[in-house]
């Protein structure tokens, strides 16, 4: 209730309330910080050693998840071209 005005009620027309993948508070994870920054450099290493990296499907044929908990792709198919 402190966040989310009556937060056990589905309201598709509720202000968002921020980000909060990794916790909100006293229930903020403690590794995020370093979650972000193995991402950071796993994607920067990626991107540098395959620079000319593209999709392999059109963004049409991209299937997602229909999970109400979790929003992501069920895969990502990339080309990985070396210049």
């Amino acid at each position: 209730p402190e966040r989310f005005g009556d937060p056990h009620t589905l309201d598709v027309r509720r202000p968002t309330g921020g980000h909060v993948a990794f916790g909100h508070g006293i229930h903020y994870c403690l590794g995020a910080p370093l979650a972000r920054m193995e991402a950071q450099v796993a994607f920067g290493a990626l991107l540098d050693t395959y620079p000319a990296m593209r999709l392999a499907i059109d963004t049409d044929d991209m299937r997602w998840r229909t999970s109400t908990l979790i929003r992501g792709l069920h895969s990502l198919p990339v080309r990985l071209n070396r210049p």
